[in-house]
């Protein structure tokens, strides 16, 4: 028993009572015992008095009820359903002198939390309000949890969407010096101005172009339509080599095509995917590459699909997994947002593509994608459908 009013001592410290008697003796008896456990203990007769005291005290700090259910012309089960319509949440525990069974019911139906029989035994009261107290004492943690989780939902929205509008500020302040630097770099060209300096101020305008053109794609891939079409991927290939050889040279690097067998076919793809998907590998090829070195680029075939395989030299990869989590970064030491091939991963699996890549030091890193299905059906003009 010690313990347990040292529990319950602990429990109701901080936690007002509220006892609804109307036989004076017992609301004294009851006022007595457990006034040197609760933090204030107030009473009341009759329903209206209780219901006044409930609403004045119940957001001032943690309320347990303690009601006889024979309270005169309304009783006790009158008293939780009106204090229940206001808080459901409130824990309400019932005394009766009967063992009617409609009062039970309708004590369950109103949601009386216990219930107890007079005379009441001190220990089952004890062992009564240890119970309820734990369990208020639940309701307030899980409520707290509850309003932290919202709190941090909240934060979390906020900072998305001061994410996108980052994103799109960025976008915004980069396109036009960027397009400023590129249209003078091919002003310069066509008055016959070739140099180291002008090759290395192209290799760092088309390093931002690929990084825009990511912070493009993130922006608007959700809100513009997914348009495939027919595409010669040796073409496009070799196309988007030639647009990062110079960011190859600047780096003391050599860029190389081997296509696997003449007449490959063609696919059906998004080109707006398919050149993240080359550009993102290309610039982290080049990224992690050992200078100097070369990077090679294969197209082929894989069984029935086609591939294409980009292989440079380089630190070996150490968590094959992790590199495709947005903003993962394999070394600190080098540039980028780690967003490239987190956008990658997104459009594969969005396009059924595999992805195989293997990194040793012998053989370096490679990365294939493998376009499963997406192979354009020629279709032969003078192939009629049968008709029944």
């Amino acid at each position: 028993m010690d313990q347990a009013l040292t529990l319950l001592k602990e429990l109701a410290l901080e936690k007002n009572l509220l006892i609804v008697e109307d036989d004076e003796s017992v609301k004294d008896a009851l006022e007595r015992l457990l006034a040197r456990f609760f933090k204030t203990v107030f009473t009341a007769s009759n329903v209206e008095d209780a219901f006044t005291l409930f609403k004045k005290e119940r957001g001032s700090s943690h309320l347990l009820v303690l009601t006889d259910i024979n309270l005169g012309s309304k009783s006790g089960v009158d008293l939780t359903c009106k204090i229940k319509k206001i808080d459901p949440k409130q824990r309400v525990i019932a005394i009766s002198g009967t063992e009617d069974r409609s009062v039970f019911i309708n004590s369950i139906q109103c949601g009386i939390d216990r219930f107890l029989l007079k005379p009441i035994q001190n220990d089952l009261l004890i062992e009564s309000l240890i119970d309820i107290l734990k369990k208020m004492d639940y309701d307030s943690e899980l409520e707290r949890s509850q309003k932290l989780l919202k709190e941090s939902e909240e934060y979390a929205l906020r900072l998305l969407t001061e994410q996108d509008q980052f994103l799109k500020d960025a976008i915004h302040e980069i396109h036009t010096p960027l397009a400023v630097i590129i249209t003078n770099i091919d002003l310069l060209r066509m008055n016959g101005i070739e140099n180291e300096s002008l090759t290395a101020i192209e290799a760092g305008s088309r390093i931002i172009q690929n990084s825009y053109e990511d912070m493009t794609y993130l922006m608007k891939h959700t809100r513009i339509p997914d348009v495939k079409t027919k595409i010669d991927l040796v073409a496009f290939i070799t196309a988007r080599k030639q647009y990062f050889s110079c960011i190859a040279e600047v780096n003391e690097l050599s860029l190389s095509m081997f296509v696997g067998q003449t007449n490959l076919p063609s696919i059906d793809f998004s080109e707006l995917k398919l050149a993240r998907l080359v550009d993102n590998t290309l610039s982290n090829a080049i990224k992690y590459s050992y200078r100097p070195s070369d990077i090679n680029i294969t197209v082929g075939m894989d069984q029935e699909n086609l591939f294409f395989e980009i292989r440079n030299h380089g630190p070996v990869i150490q968590d094959k997994k992790k590199i495709f989590e947005r903003f993962h970064r394999e070394s600190k030491h080098k540039g980028g947002y780690g967003l490239g091939l987190s956008i990658v991963s997104q459009i594969c699996k969005e396009e059924n593509m595999e992805i195989k890549i293997r990194s040793s030091q012998a053989r370096g890193t490679s990365f294939r994608y493998i376009f499963n299905n997406a192979i354009h059906l020629q279709i032969n003009p003078n192939t009629t459908t049968p008709t029944n």
